[in-house]
């Protein structure tokens, strides 16, 4: 009996950071997105979390137009997108307004799954965006973050789970991002919440400790329905296992995910080739450390202390910076270091390590945390930071720090208002530099010959300069920007498709019937293309009926006027 079990892929935002984040560009990134569709994913995990920071400070590229392309590339496959609860995707929370103009943008431009979480797994925080994910219409994954805190247990993460899916939850997410969870832990997790609830659970655990697979496989077996995984060319030490190994490991059995092998391998090769293409050496994954060990630290947080260590030149003294980052980890109640808090923990243990006692100066992030303005910590097991978290807490009056919503001047268009919104100073400085880049590129369109070289029959010929095409109620507009020589029955044109010019290669084909048949080629792919019917209107639109690939497709095209 095949049993219900689906794989998410989340390359996009979960895979190497260095390269996803910081190289992979929006065609770069809708070309994958493409691949990845046809392999049957149960969703791909493509937007939020960092990558709406990284694309607007590291790539100078607009966070949302990487949304709309992602959706106009994957057709078949959900997307999904993580969401930091009321901080959206932000580093501070923001105000009830603010997060139901986000969240409904998203759904509008695609967006079918939002995972919540909070860094702290503080319900308060998470319950405004289920809330109005759920209002949507939209499906809500909310996450159990897993923690190393020794007075956190089963009972705690099962307890969370249920207000959760009293809010509104359609599914539970478990996530380890230190990976630290062991097959043990996992399995006895997964079988006490299938007992409880009949909700889908997720299982997001990273491969850390090199012990994500057989995790997961013993997961799947104790009823979770739902695992994470990353490509293999972009998996890194602190990512969720290889599609490809788990693929391997369950397929022929009754778990089988019925991936496409075939279309898995092509996204493989285009990574592949992607990071040959920006010359990309890849850092060697980090040695698994011991858990257990005392003054255990997780990899993040030691590569965070190197760099601030090595920005100071104080980097002999990494092992005391390792030490006391353990020990204020453990002053806070081992909460799950994610996000800021990992950073919060680094920069306050870097403050003691300089300083003539612990604690003598709290850094503002730190005072922020421990008085709960990024949620409430579990538990303070250090007695000067709770007598401090007190004393901050008393004198908290009013939340000023929430975001609001802002609209700058001059600033119209929906997208980046939000955005402004979210990063102020960021924002601002990218609206500048968008506004000097010429609108198009000169390099992005080869020089058209004066007049067309192709006769009559091609399909060239009859084309006009402008079109917008709509295809089951979704309109896009076309712009014909060259054309190239014509070789044999073979023609390229240059054609301008929502704002992104594509080189597609036209082939005609000679046939008996009246109708002419082309193949065309786009990124690789080929496909048969014939002409079936058109009908003549004086209306706006023309329908036309187009055989692609030996599927029939209704288009209504509408001329457009191109000086």
């Amino acid at each position: 009996m095949k049993l219900p079990f689906h794989v998410t892929d989340a390359t996009l935002r979960d895979g190497l950071e260095d390269f996803v984040l910081k190289r992979m560009h929006h065609e770069e990134v809708s070309r994958l997105g493409t691949l990845l569709d046809r392999v049957g994913f149960y969703s791909i995990d493509c937007w939020g979390g960092s990558t709406f920071y990284n694309a607007l400070t590291g790539l100078l590229e607009d966070p949302w137009e990487r949304l709309k392309r992602l959706r106009r590339a994957i057709r078949q496959t959900p997307l999904q997108m993580v969401v930091r609860g009321q901080m959206l995707v932000g580093f501070k929370p923001y105000q009830k307004e603010l997060v139901r103009k986000f969240l409904a943008k998203a759904a509008n431009l695609g967006m079918d799954i939002f995972r919540i979480y909070d860094q702290l797994n503080d319900l308060a925080n998470m319950r405004p965006a289920i809330v109005i994910a759920k209002e949507l219409r939209k499906e809500v994954e909310a996450t159990v973050l897993y923690s190393r805190s020794p007075t956190v247990t089963q009972a705690d993460y099962l307890r969370l789970a249920e207000d959760l899916i009293n809010v509104g939850a359609d599914c539970i997410c478990i996530n380890d991002s230190l990976g630290t969870m062991t097959p043990e832990e996992v399995a006895s997790l997964v079988t006490t919440y299938k007992w409880n609830f009949h909700q889908p659970l997720r299982l997001h655990l990273h491969d850390s400790q090199r012990k994500a697979v057989a995790a997961y496989l013993v997961g799947v077996q104790a009823g979770a329905e739902r695992v994470d995984t990353v490509m293999a060319p972009l998996v890194w030490s602190d990512s969720p296992p290889a599609a490809e190994q788990l693929v391997a490991a369950l397929t022929g059995t009754s778990f089988d995910p019925q991936i496409d092998t075939g279309a898995l391998a092509a996204v493989t090769d285009y990574l592949e080739e992607l990071k040959a293409a920006h010359r990309y050496q890849e850092p060697p994954r980090r040695k698994a450390e011991e858990t257990g060990a005392e003054g255990y630290l997780p990899g993040l947080l030691k590569d965070y202390l190197r760099e601030e260590l090595r920005s100071r030149q104080a980097r002999d003294r990494l092992q005391a910076a390792f030490k006391e980052a353990h020990r204020v980890w453990q002053d806070l109640g081992f909460p799950p270091l994610k996000g800021r808090i990992l950073e919060i923990v680094g920069d306050q243990a870097l403050a003691n390590l300089f300083a003539a006692q612990r604690y003598e100066n709290l850094t503002d992030d730190m005072q922020d945390l421990i008085r709960g303005r990024y949620g409430s910590l579990y538990s303070i097991a250090d007695e000067t930071l709770r007598h401090l978290a007190l004393m901050l807490r008393e004198r908290e009056r009013s939340h000023p720090w929430e975001g609001r919503l802002r609209q700058p001047p001059g600033i119209t268009q929906e997208e980046d208002i939000l955005t402004y919104s979210l990063f102020p100073d960021e924002a601002a400085y990218f609206f500048q530099q968008r506004d000097k880049k010429p609108a198009a590129p000169p390099t992005a369109k080869p020089a058209a010959p004066k007049t067309p070289t192709a006769p009559a029959t091609r399909l060239t010929q009859a084309m006009p300069r402008g079109l917008s095409l709509t295809l089951k109620g979704e309109e896009v507009g076309a712009r014909l920007e060259a054309i190239g020589p014509l070789r044999g029955n073979k023609q390229t044109l240059f054609i301008n498709i929502g704002d992104m010019t594509e080189e597609i290669e036209v082939t005609f084909l000679a046939s008996g019937d009246a109708k002419p048949e082309y193949l065309i080629t786009l990124h690789g792919e080929t496909h048969r293309l014939k002409i079936k019917k058109v009908f003549p209107k004086e209306e706006e639109y023309t329908p036309i009926f187009l055989e692609i690939d030996d599927k029939m497709e209704e288009f209504l095209i509408k001329h457009l006027h191109i000086d």
